[in-house]
């Protein structure tokens, strides 16, 4: 027998690798895309359970890979933690629903789907951009299930009142609007408001609505870094930019709240914005989508619309504050292979139009087409949710704190917009390392 060629040797030893290779990502993930049954799967989030239970029958009518798929509903506030202890138990779920902004802190926790799974060309194609937070170098940390994006609603009556025909497309719209809505009492009490904005407490999405326009203005706040790490950009000034982004967002935000402005609308003394707006005292509040059936249902009455979040004015591109909802892999998954199937065809084409239709939220897939002809509001959703943006939060209750001292600061003139952006930035640093 003839000895092997050095090269002969080194492709035969490269079939072998590529071969375990293989034999590995379908020991993990199965290869299921031509089976039928997967298995039991069970999936945890704080999602209705009518909502998730109605989706999963009937898609089991149809698909054989949900027959013995499970849905538990936990509480919001114990979910987090109630999924580590169960985790670090290995009493935790195949899948879980994970936001954008606890995706980071689980990361350690979440079997990522690699791109010879899911490729990256597939993932960008099929999902609006802001699932693009949940790509890494090697894979997808989830696969996006439902988008619910912040807008703008307004009080019509309110507005036509003063004599604005229409909502406010930029920011600075504001600045005019504000004084020909709001009104005050001779303690210079607010009795009527333009808009709800300026503090922290009684602001339902303050961090939301500020991140927005740290967003707008070009500052990112986090992003990630080419090895996958968290890299906080925060209250860096671009070059060749007029002003620090962050710094500007944070002055325009706070001046609403400052009884010395033209633009004075609000304070922390007033009702929660939600429902000053559904009072009819406040004539714009910033919301969520999934907001809007229940302002309409509290006032019957109130005769509002939605538009769009706010712009600003010269910017070339658009954007708004979107919850990103998505199904992840955990880490202690007992059935891995069956959670990969049911978390593409859970965030599938089909799976998603079931949903749209179920919550009214706009789709998540670039491929589910939605009939917006009869709801004007549907439409600002659906146009929203391409617009969508956020950022990976390290610690969301920890940065919740930051953004509120540095609204708060500035508030008080304890701080300077400049001083509480700096202050906030290192902080920031402190968490995200």
């Amino acid at each position: 027998m003839n000895h092997l060629s050095t090269f002969q040797i080194i492709v035969f030893g490269l079939s072998i690798f590529f071969l375990i290779l293989g034999v590995g990502i379908f020991a993990a993930f199965g290869g299921l895309l031509g089976g039928s049954s997967v298995g039991p799967v069970t999936v945890w989030g704080t999602m209705d359970a009518s909502v998730m239970s109605n989706l999963l029958a009937t898609l089991r009518q149809s698909d054989k890979t949900f027959e013995n798929v499970q849905y538990i509903q936990k509480d919001p506030a114990t979910y987090d933690t109630n999924l580590v202890s169960a985790m670090a138990a290995g009493t935790g779920p195949d899948l879980f629903l994970v936001s954008q902004d606890t995706v980071s802190s689980f990361a350690d926790k979440i079997k990522a789907i690699p791109y010879g799974s899911y490729s990256q060309a597939q993932f960008t194609g099929s999902f609006i951009d802001e699932g693009q937070l949940f790509l890494t170098n090697t894979g997808a940390l989830a696969l996006p299930f439902s988008i619910d994006p912040l807008v703008m609603y307004y009080n019509r009556d309110l507005f036509a009142a003063a004599g604005l025909a229409q909502a406010p497309k930029y920011w600075n719209d504001f600045l005019t609007i504000a004084p020909k809505i709001t009104s005050l009492d001779t303690n210079s009490n607010v009795q009527k408001s333009a808009v709800a904005l300026g503090v922290w407490p009684n602001i339902d999405h303050a961090k939301d609505i500020l991140s927005t326009l740290f967003m707008q203005a070009g500052d990112p706040i986090i992003v990630r870094g080419s090895d996958g790490s968290l890299v906080p950009v925060f209250g860096q000034t671009p070059v060749n930019a007029p002003a620090n982004p962050a710094e500007s967002a944070l002055r325009f935000y706070t001046e609403f709240a400052d009884p010395s402005k033209t633009t004075y609308s609000w304070n922390a003394s007033l009702p929660e914005a939600s429902i000053a707006f559904t009072s009819g005292d406040v004539a714009v509040y910033f919301g969520f989508a999934s907001e809007y059936p229940s302002l309409a249902a509290r006032n019957p009455n109130l005769h509002f619309s939605a538009a769009l979040l706010p712009q600003l004015q010269g910017n070339s591109s658009q954007l708004t504050f979107g919850e990103l909802t998505s199904v992840a892999i955990s880490r202690t998954a007992h059935n891995p292979a069956g959670a990969l199937a049911v978390a593409e065809k859970l965030t599938g084409q089909q799976a998603i139009l079931l949903l749209t239709q179920a919550e009214g939220l706009p789709p998540v897939r670039r491929d589910v087409i939605v009939d917006t002809s009869s709801s004007a509001a549907l439409q600002v959703f659906v146009q929203s949710s391409l617009l969508s943006k956020a950022w990976l939060d390290p610690a969301p209750a920890q940065t919740n704190a930051i953004f509120k001292t540095m609204i708060e600061s500035v508030i008080s003139g304890a701080e300077q917009p400049a001083g509480a952006v700096s202050l906030g930035a290192q902080s920031l640093a402190q968490i995200s390392h």
